[in-house]
This record gives structure tokens, C-alpha cells and sequence, in this order.
């Protein structure tokens, strides 16, 4: 029996103090006068407090990037609902999982259509003028725009890809700029993508790997792997112009240079010489004899940051190759620019069932993620020169892909097997995902909190277990019951499916602000669906029922007795939700003993007759606590 500890009841009339404050409070920012020009008073959606649920610092926050899934294949991917328009519902779920996850940037690439929706080549602009103008910014996610060989060419049509390394050809208006009919091509759309977007894109990378390009690999009859030096950097200097002559505050970075051994042989060039190639080139002193470098927001070279794609690469190896990287940028006189880490990655396939134990590989994923940015984060020198880390990437291809098994979730597939679930929902959340929001959040859910540290944000604390009450849940967790009903939170707020969540003993807490100023507001997780996935119950025979038992027929089961009285007193089906099994009896995990037990949606009822006459005769299952305690609460 869980029973109010004496500082509990001191907080709480600290609280109610506290309470009446921010009422005032309120009152006040209802009027304007608090509010900072520009600053909006409207409560964030649930998914986008996950940065305000953060303890990592606004600069920290910045390194942690993830590849997603381009909005290019979510268009007409849901023909019922969003037919030849964005699937909205996919595209939402995926961010609010990247939001619930910390992620502050976000990796997405553009691409010249063939699709009969646009003149073919062109880009239709439908499939990212919402995900771009409204959805990224309602979840505080940053993009990175890849403009890469799919822009001006997609699936081998219009420009090839051996067309990067044509020879200058004295065209367009600057005939001493290097280009060519292709990087022209390029340039004038990486130029209409930044004016049409502005500063809804943060930052551009120019070309995926240009020293070990596979599509030019595989387009050039497996002859030649690399753009040439010579040519890239022309492409780039004419990419960075047109960038930053309608967009400055937009970040430009030299491609992610592939870490590896080129197709052609060990004997090619290795990424340091082609990053000298790049820096020594006509097209660089072309720049830097020119007026660009004064000008606000442009670099003394022609681009902002070097991206690098450092695969297989264990951290003995990796931190001391980025140190090398950082060097040679400033031995070039490079001192603005910083590493971007564009792709970084491990496979990790996920168990058969879902709710199975982690595999050896997504232990191994996870070690690796950790040790990748938790290392990057404790070491002031890599944090100087690194300036962002894209998770290669958010879900798992399809079956069949090489690349299969990269993701931090598995999505839902449609029955074949062939591609996505129009849903866009997870079936599998691995331990690297878990591992990501923590480091991201700057701590783990059971991490203990500072008395001193919830008072400073006026929430209930209990040093019988070192947690604190969100803000969202405090009000709901008193007028229901507190913790005669709920216990003791368990745990800090985390952000679980895209809703901020806390958990309590005998509950998950979720915030719904979708409900805001309603009896909804507020959800307690489906906890006894949960733990009751994998069994089956004997439904009821409204025919055979005793007539004090009431019978459920959107569940096919009844309650009665102590059991009904408690679930009509106590809040009934908003609170507790159908009944889901009979009466059954059960050895309860907490204590070893047995009970007779009732499932409901979202908790278990456990008769205790030696309460019988007190308001404990009927307690709650701890299931919040069992949930917790599996360590598989992320899943």
C-alpha cells in the first residue's frame, strides 16, 4: 500500500503557492506584456516539447542530425486518403519520432521528376512545399537540403552522370567560371530551390561522395568512381554562388567525401588528396580573387563546411581521422569551416517479433551510436571542429536493399513485403533509437532528479524516488487519486510515440495536446494491452452472466463485484478503459503472491481481501513499475 509521505504534503501547498503565481502569470502573457516581440504564446504541439524536455544546451543540441526518409516517396504513397498529394499522415509520424528522439537536424534530398506530374525533368514542388514550409518547423527540425545527381538526372535519364567530368565549354554568362552544360544545369536549380525556400533550409550539401561516386561508377561502364577534383570544385563554386545570391544565411558544404577504397584500386586518390585537389584548384583562386568573401554570410572559400561519410570505422579510428580532417582544412587557410558528418552508420537487424529482447546486432548498433556522439560531445577538441552528426538513418529500407538493416526504426510493410505501410507507423523502435533520445536529451529517463532542480521548476518532488511530477500531469495526478491511485512517479518526462509520457507506478501518464481543455487531455497508456498481447482470455457469455454483472460487448467481457464499484468510482472507461479479460487468478510480479486479477485497456485491477472494508480492497497493478522494470518500454 503506497501512502503520502509528509514532503509530499509540504510540496503540495508549495505547489498550490506556485500555482497561483503562474495563474497571474498567464493572465499577464494573455495580454502581451511578458511576450518578447516576435515571440509566439502558444503552446508548442506535444512532440516539439521534446526539445524543451532537453537538459543539452542550444550548441550541443545542434550535433545531432538524422538521414530520413525523403519526402519524394511519400507522395501519393496513401492514393485513399492523400491521393496524388503528400502522404501527411507518414511524413507526420516520421517527425514526430525524429522530434521524440531529439534530433535537430534533419538530412532530406531533392529530385527532377519523370512521374507524368511535371514537364519531365523538372521538380514538382508539391512533395516538399509542406513538409518543408509547415511540418519541419512545427517540429523544430532543421533541414539539410541534398542537391545531389538526382536533381538534374533520375534513373539514368536527361544529364547522365559521366556528364560531371565534361570539359568546360566557355557557356553561359561567365565563360571563365569552369562550368559546363551540366553544372550549369545543376547550379541554376540549386539557385531556384533556395529562392523558393529561403530560410526554411538551413543549409545545402552539394553532391553525395563525389570522390567514390557509385552512380557515376556504374554509368561509366565501372571505368571511373570519381568526379574529378577539377570539376567538382568548378561545380561547387558555381553551386555556392547561385546558393548564396538569394539565400546567405544558408550553410554550403562540400560533399560528404567517402571514406574507402575507390573501385578503381588502392592506387587512386585518397579522400586528403582530393580534398587538396579541391582547395589548390583555378576555380577556388578564381573565387578568392573576387569580391565574395566580404560579402555577409560567404566564406573566404566556396563553401561553408566539409562533409565526410566515415563508414566502418570504429573510434579508435574515426576521432583521430576527423582530428587529421580539421588539419588540413586550416592547413589550407580554412579556419571558418567545420566537419559535417553527413552519414554515419551501423546494421543492426532487429528480432523476428517485436517485442523480443534486442539482438547482438542492435547492441552492437547501439554501442557504436553511443560511442560516436557521447564521444564527440565529452571532447571539447571534436566539438570544435565538428559541427553536426547525421545518423545514417531513420528507418530501414524494404527488404532487399543493401542497406536493409541501417535504421533506428522499422517501419510498418505492406503485406508483400515490398514497401511501406501508408500508415507510416513503427512496428520496431530499436535500442539505438532509446540510446539516441538519451544522449540527445542530455540524460535517461530514470536518471534521478535534484530536489533543488524540480523546485526551480515549481513541480512536485518525492525523495522516495528521486522524480518530480511533469508540469502536464501534475493537475490530472491530483484530481484522480495522486498516489493512493497512481504511486510515485518512476521516471522524468520522456516523449514516447510522438506524446510527451511519464512514468508512475501504477500508470503511464501521456500528454495529448491535441485535447487541450478536455477530460482527454490527459491518456493513460493502453498498459494492460500490452501486457496482455501474447494471451488469450475466455470472453464472457452474456447469456450465462449473473445480473450484477455488467457486460461489455465492444470487448466481449463483463465485470462485477468489487471490481465494478472501484471502475464506476474511480473514473470508469476514460480512465481505466474497457475490461479485456474475465476474472482470473494471477501470481503478481511485484510480490509473489496470488491474486484474482482483472485486465482492462489500460491497467489491472487485484482483489486484496485482507483490505476488504478500506478503500485499498481493489489496488491497481504496478504495472507502470513491471513496464519500466523490462527495460522494453522504448520498443
Amino acid at each position: 500500500m503506497i501512502t503520502p509521505s509528509k514532503s509530499y504534503i509540504m510540496l503540495l501547498a508549495k505547489q498550490k503557492t506556485l500555482k497561483a503565481l503562474m495563474a497571474l502569470a498567464i493572465a499577464f502573457i494573455g495580454t502581451g506584456l511578458f511576450a518578447t516581440p516576435g515571440q509566439a504564446t502558444s503552446t508548442l504541439p506535444g512532440p516539439a516539447l521534446a526539445a524543451n524536455l532537453s537538459s543539452r544546451s542550444v550548441s550541443q543540441r545542434e550535433l545531432f542530425g538524422m538521414v530520413i526518409r525523403d519526402p519524394f516517396y511519400e507522395y501519393n504513397s496513401d492514393p485513399v486518403n492523400y491521393h496524388e498529394a503528400p502522404n501527411k499522415a507518414a511524413l507526420e509520424q516520421q517527425a514526430q519520432e525524429l522530434a521524440a528522439a531529439g534530433v535537430r537536424w534533419i538530412r532530406m534530398e531533392f529530385f527532377a521528376d519523370y512521374d507524368g506530374t511535371v514537364k519531365p525533368g523538372d521538380i514538382n514542388w508539391t512533395k516538399y512545399d509542406w513538409f518543408i514550409n509547415e511540418l519541419a518547423p512545427k517540429y523544430g527540425l532543421k533541414v539539410l537540403a541534398l542537391l545531389n545527381v538526382g536533381m538534374v538526372a533520375y534513373e539514368g535519364k536527361t544529364v547522365r552522370t559521366v556528364a560531371f567530368n565534361d570539359p568546360p565549354d566557355g557557356g553561359g554568362s561567365d565563360p571563365l567560371d569552369g562550368s559546363n552544360h551540366f553544372i550549369r544545369v545543376f547550379a541554376g536549380r540549386a539557385q531556384a530551390i533556395a529562392a523558393r525556400y529561403g530560410t526554411a533550409i538551413s543549409a545545402y550539401e552539394i553532391i553525395n561522395e563525389p570522390n567514390i561516386s557509385w552512380d557515376l561508377w556504374f554509368d561509366s561502364r565501372f571505368s571511373a568512381a570519381e568526379i574529378k577534383p577539377d570539376r567538382y570544385a568548378a561545380l561547387i563554386f558555381s553551386a555556392y554562388r547561385a546558393v548564396k545570391n538569394v539565400a546567405a544565411h544558408a550553410e554550403v558544404t562540400v560533399g560528404g567525401i567517402m571514406i574507402g577504397t575507390p573501385p578503381e584500386g588502392e592506387d587512386q586518390r585518397d579522400q586528403f588528396d582530393y580534398l587538396y585537389a579541391l582547395y589548390v584548384s583555378p576555380w577556388v583562386a578564381r573565387y578568392q580573387s573576387g569580391d565574395y568573401s566580404s560579402r555577409p554570410g560567404w566564406n573566404t572559400v566556396p563553401w561553408d563546411g566539409v562533409a565526410v561519410h566515415p563508414y566502418f570505422l570504429e573510434v579508435p579510428k574515426l576521432f583521430p581521422l576527423m582530428r587529421d580532417f580539421a588539419r588540413k582544412l586550416r592547413d589550407r587557410g580554412d579556419f571558418k569551416s567545420k566537419l559535417w558528418i553527413t552519414e554515419i552508420g551501423a546494421e543492426a537487424a532487429p528480432p523476428a517479433n517485436p517485442f523480443d529482447p534486442p539482438s547482438k546486432q542492435e547492441i552492437e548498433q547501439a554501442s557504436y551510436l553511443r560511442s560516436v556522439y557521447a564521444g564527440i560531445l565529452e571532447d571539447p577538441e571534436l566539438r570544435s571542429i565538428i559541427a553536426h552528426v547525421f545518423w545514417f538513418k531513420y528507418e530501414d529500407f524494404v527488404p532487399g536493399n543493401y542497406t536493409h538493416s541501417y535504421g533506428l526504426v522499422r517501419l510498418r510493410e505492406t503485406a508483400d513485403g515490398q514497401g511501406y505501410h501508408p500508415s507510416g507507423k513503427v512496428q520496431v523502435r530499436k535500442l539505438a533509437y532509446r540510446v539516441y533520445q538519451e544522449i540527445a536529451m542530455g540524460y535517461a529517463p530514470t536518471d534521478p532528479l535534484s530536489e533543488e532542480e524540480a523546485q526551480q521548476n515549481g513541480q512536485i518532488y518525492f525523495p522516495e524516488t528521486q522524480q518530480a511530477i511533469a508540469p502536464e500531469f501534475s493537475d490530472y495526478w491530483q484530481a484522480n487519486g495522486g498516489i493512493e491511485r497512481f504511486g510515485y512517479p518512476i521516471s522524468r518526462p520522456v516523449v514516447l510515440g510522438g506524446y510527451v509520457s511519464q512514468f508512475f507506478q501504477r500508470a503511464v501518464f501521456e500528454h495529448h495536446p491535441e485535447n487541450e481543455g478536455t477530460t482527454s487531455e490527459v491518456l493513460l497508456r493502453l498498459l494492460g494491452n500490452e501486457f496482455t498481447q501474447d494471451r488469450q482470455f475466455e470472453k464472457a457469455d452474456p447469456q450465462n452472466l449473473s445480473p450484477d454483472r455488467y457486460y461489455f460487448a465492444e470487448t466481449q467481457h463483463s465485470l462485477g463485484g468489487a471490481f465494478l464499484r472501484y471502475w464506476r468510482e474511480m473514473g470508469g472507461l476514460a480512465v481505466y478503459g474497457y475490461p479485456i479479460s474475465e476474472e482470473i487468478s494471477e501470481i503478481s510480479p511485484t510480490d509473489g503472491q496470488t491474486y484474482t486479477v482483472q485486465y482492462f485497456e489500460r491497467n489491472r485491477f487485484e482483489f486484496h481481501p485482507e483490505q476488504t472494508g478500506t478503500p485499498y480492497e481493489v489496488q491497481l497493478g504496478l504495472l507502470g513499475a513491471n513496464l519500466l522494470q523490462t527495460n522494453m518500454w522504448w520498443r
